[in-house]
C-alpha cells in the first residue's frame, strides 16, 4: 500500500512541475518575441558604444519557484516509519542583488551576481496515527530563511541586432543560510546551511536611450547534500538518504 501511494504521490508531483515549466518557457518565450517586435519599430540605435566598455555594473530583482528534491533510504519504507509520502510543494519567494559582468571578447562574458534571497521552503508529510479516525493524517514543515548567494557565471552572447541581442550563459552558484537558528520547533524541518548548485539559463538584452533591460531564465540545479545526519534521528529527514535543491527563478536585471 506504501509503495503504491508513494508512487501516485511522486507522479503526481512530478506532472505539475513539468506544466510549472512548460509555463514559465512559454512567459519567456512570449517576452522575447513582443519586445524585441516593440524595439525593432525603433530605428534609432541606442548605446551604440556600449560594447566598448570592459566593465559594466547593474542590478536586478528576481522572482524563484524553489523545491526540494528528495531521494528516500531503506527507513522510509520499514514498517517503523509512519510517514507513507513526503513531498515539496513549490514555493515562491525572492532574490535581490547586483550584476558585475566583465566582457572577455565579441562573444562571451564573465559575471558576478552578489544576491541576497529570501525562501520558505515547504515539506507536506502524510502519514498514519493509529489514534486518529481515519488513521490518515497530514502535517506541513517550513523553513523560512535568507541565503547569501554569490553565482558566477560565463555568457555567450550573439551579435547585437537593432536593440536587441539574445544570450545563454551557465556557471555555479555557492549560497550559504545567513540566519540559521539552531533550536527549531515541530513545524520546521533543519537543514544544512549552505549549498552549491550548477546554473544555467538564457536572456534577452534589450537597450533603451538611459540603460538596458534583460529578463533572463535561470534553472538551478543544486548539488550538495542537505541532509543534516546529525540531527535527523527521530524527525522527517531520517527517512531522507538525499536533498537537493532545484529553482526556477525570472529575473529582471536593469543596467
Amino acid at each position: 500500500m506504501k509503495n503504491y501511494q508513494v508512487s501516485f504521490s511522486l507522479t503526481l508531483i512530478t506532472s505539475q512541475k513539468k506544466a510549472f515549466l512548460f509555463r514559465m518557457a512559454c512567459l519567456l518565450i512570449a517576452v522575447c518575441l513582443f519586445l524585441p517586435a516593440r524595439a525593432q519599430m525603433n530605428k534609432r540605435i541606442y548605446q551604440a558604444d556600449y560594447d566598448a566598455k570592459t566593465v559594466k555594473f547593474g542590478y536586478f530583482v528576481g522572482i524563484p519557484f524553489t523545491h526540494l528534491n528528495m531521494k528516500f533510504n531503506n527507513y522510509f519504507m520499514n514498517s517503523a516509519n509512519n510517514n507513507y509520502a513526503v513531498s515539496s510543494p513549490t514555493t515562491i519567494g525572492l532574490k535581490l542583488g547586483g550584476v558585475a559582468n566583465i566582457q572577455l571578447n565579441d562573444y562571451f562574458d564573465f559575471r558576478i551576481l552578489p544576491t541576497v534571497a529570501l525562501y520558505n521552503r515547504k515539506i507536506d508529510i502524510r502519514y498514519i496515527d493509529p489514534a486518529s479516525t481515519p488513521p490518515f493524517e497530514e502535517r506541513k514543515e517550513s523553513r523560512e530563511s535568507a541565503w547569501f548567494e554569490l553565482p558566477l557565471m560565463v555568457k555567450y552572447k550573439s551579435l547585437r541586432r537593432g536593440n536587441v541581442r539574445m544570450y545563454v550563459f551557465g556557471g555555479v552558484r555557492y549560497a550559504i543560510e545567513t540566519n540559521p537558528i539552531k533550536r527549531r520547533n515541530a513545524t520546521q524541518f533543519n537543514s544544512k546551511a549552505s549549498d552549491f548548485s550548477l546554473e544555467y539559463g538564457t536572456g534577452l538584452e534589450i537597450f533603451r536611450e538611459y540603460f538596458k533591460f534583460a529578463p533572463e531564465l535561470h534553472f538551478s540545479h543544486g548539488l550538495a547534500n542537505l541532509v543534516n545526519r546529525s540531527s535527523a534521528a527521530g524527525t522527517t529527514m531520517e527517512g531522507i538518504d538525499r536533498l537537493t535543491t532545484h529553482t526556477v527563478t525570472l529575473y529582471f536585471l536593469f543596467e
